[in-house]
């Protein structure tokens, strides 16, 4: 089960995601993911530092949601996964697309929009 909880700041929005990231759990999400874009949200953030596993179609997942909000110019970010989760996302290659920060703040004060 994926539980998520959602805070917008100014046109920063933040979801805080806890438990299994998989292709099934990911679909209750996306739309509050895709809805960004609507809320005129210049940046998305998804704190992982809840999640305890992510499968390959879960980072899939992930990398659609990118390139869906690349478009309507959402910067995407991940922050605050745990080592295995990093490793994962390393290994899947998440970094060269979706910024990986250690921190709310770190991410917020390294986005630049897309020009």
């Amino acid at each position: 089960m994926l539980q998520v909880r959602e805070q917008q700041h100014h046109s920063t929005k933040v979801l805080t995601l806890t438990g299994r990231f998989t292709h099934d759990t990911a679909t209750g999400i996306q739309a509050r993911i895709l809805s960004a874009k609507e809320a005129r949200c210049q940046h998305l953030i998804l704190d992982f530092s809840g999640l305890t596993e992510i499968d390959p179609r879960g980072i899939g997942e992930l990398l659609y949601w990118y390139h869906n909000m690349k478009p309507y110019f959402v910067q995407v970010s991940i922050v605050n996964p745990p080592t295995p989760i990093w490793n994962q996302l390393e290994m899947g290659h998440v970094s060269e697309f979706v910024p990986i920060y250690a921190s709310e703040e770190e991410a917020s004060w390294n986005n630049v929009p897309y020009s």
